[in-house]
């Protein structure tokens, strides 16, 4: 099933529930969602597809397991730290 971002306007409560009913319903999903939601949905996926257009004429993909994507939201948390201080 594809939710193209279903998420994106509910509370994290709701996005919660949504996750946690798919998952009873043993249904697997390919969710499409703005970052804004990701801090919710990371604890329901296995594998993330991240597209990204910086200059707007070339869009990338980037595939990563889950635990490459932890591995990487360490490393720009820790530089966001470190702009930050």
């Amino acid at each position: 099933m594809v939710i193209d971002e279903a998420f994106g306007r509910g509370s994290d409560e709701s996005t919660r529930y949504g996750l946690e009913l798919f998952k009873k319903l043993d249904l697997q999903l390919l969710i499409v969602t703005p970052l804004q939601k990701i801090h919710v949905i990371e604890n329901h996926v296995n594998s993330f597809h991240f597209v990204s257009n910086r200059e707007g004429n070339n869009s990338q993909v980037s595939n990563l397991t889950k635990e490459e994507y932890e591995v990487r939201k360490l490393q720009h948390h820790t530089v966001k730290q470190t702009i930050e201080n």
